[in-house]
């Protein structure tokens, strides 16, 4: 098996390398992002690194081992083994072989490709990956793209992204929160702690008072974050909101009663942990104490994995209709909260992209999300 270290300004270039040197069936062991200054390892990210293998044929023919057995001299003399001696050995060899082979496939395998890809979906697939989109996905993306562009007869074929926007739009459902029509609608946000629902709160709420024109208020549950609470308040104070404090279900339920005028009602909640079912109930308390509130999940696009899936999992119980990502400024990565999503089979409503209120903030659109997957990569392919 070959090894091989590549260093590179992104991700990107460094697959590309890979595949140029390496060829499509190398595998990717090992990827981690440097700082270029290692005197500042807190620093921003500017380099990446990628170990990648590849594997060699078995070789055909294996050398005898020699073996030194002292003489009748008391002089050491070689001796070469018997013939089963050789084969067993090469048996051996070749079972170890097949062992490491498949613990590297069960640990870092990729799978193969299909062998008629033209590298332009070849290249689209390490950079899905790259994404850390689970490889059967990727797979399943690169292979249903090629189909697609058998089925165009148009003489200016699509992008790579319109395609893949076009899978994206059926497996990965984008739907924003619709605009306000006739009656009023209460809009709960909720999730873990530091996902930064307040801040998305104060970017939608800033939309559709400033944009649409609609009577908007506030209304904070969480009590056991002050700041939070001040910094939701400050927010309404900016754009000239109403904005309460309800800090037990009954008060929710005034404060709804209060405000018969209003459009569109946005509720921040307290961030729970998903593996604390108690919190989970006191926070039911509060979204079904209303009927006919939206409960819209936050995730943040820089979580793990398995803690996104765990979230998921845990918020079920909630009812939410669609999940709100955050900080996707913040990540190279988008395939964790893809694959979050998929799990939870709702839409995608939002991304949020920074901390500028009202600005940093955008629909889900398929088309944008293809682009952040393979754009980069397609537009210096095609520059």
């Amino acid at each position: 098996m070959h090894l091989k270290r590549f260093r590179a300004a992104t991700m990107d270039d460094a697959l590309r390398q890979v595949g140029e040197e390496l060829g499509p069936e190398a595998v990717i062991l090992h990827t981690k992002n440097i700082p270029r200054d290692r005197l500042k390892p807190f620093g921003k990210y500017l380099a990446v690194e990628v170990i990648a293998a590849l594997d060699d044929d078995p070789p055909t023919r294996v050398s005898s081992p020699e073996f030194r057995v002292p003489s009748s001299k008391g002089q050491p003399e070689t001796q070469n083994p018997k013939p089963e001696t050789r084969n067993m050995e090469l048996e051996g060899l070749k079972r170890e072989l097949e062992q490491v082979k498949g613990m590297v496939s069960g640990l870092f395998g990729r799978g193969h490709l299909p062998s008629n890809l033209p590298d332009a979906l070849v290249q689209m697939y390490w950079s899905l990956l790259a994404q850390e989109v689970d490889e059967g996905v990727a797979r399943r993306w690169v292979v249903s793209t090629r189909d697609r562009i058998g089925e165009q007869s148009s003489p200016a074929p699509p992008s790579l992204s319109d395609l893949l926007a076009e899978i994206l739009a059926q497996e990965v459902i984008m739907a924003r929160i619709p605009k306000v029509g006739n009656g009023r609608r209460v809009v709960v946000l909720v999730g873990p702690t530091g996902v930064g629902k307040t801040t998305t709160i104060a970017k939608l709420a800033a939309g559709c008072h400033l944009r649409e024109g609609k009577k908007v208020s506030l209304i904070s549950t969480d009590t056991y974050r002050i700041a939070g609470a001040q910094q939701l308040k400050s927010y309404a104070d900016l754009i000239g909101l109403p904005y309460c404090m309800a800090p037990l279900p009954a008060d929710l339920k005034r404060a709804l009663a209060g405000e018969r005028d209003a459009d569109v009602i946005f509720i921040d909640t307290v961030g729970r942990s998903a593996r604390r079912q108690d919190q989970l109930e006191e926070l039911a308390a509060y979204v079904h104490g209303y009927d006919g509130c939206e409960v819209h999940l936050v995730l943040s696009a820089t979580t793990k994995r398995t803690d996104l899936l765990q979230v998921i999992e845990g918020y079920k119980p909630l009812g939410f209709s669609s999940i709100i990502v955050t900080k996707i400024d913040e990540t190279a990565a988008l395939g964790p909260v893809l694959e979050a999503t998929l799990a939870a089979a709702v839409p995608i409503s939002y991304f949020t992209t920074g901390q500028e209120v009202p600005d940093d903030i955008e629909e889900a659109h398929a088309l944008r999300l293809a682009w952040r997957l393979v754009g980069a990569t397609e537009s210096r392919r095609e520059g």
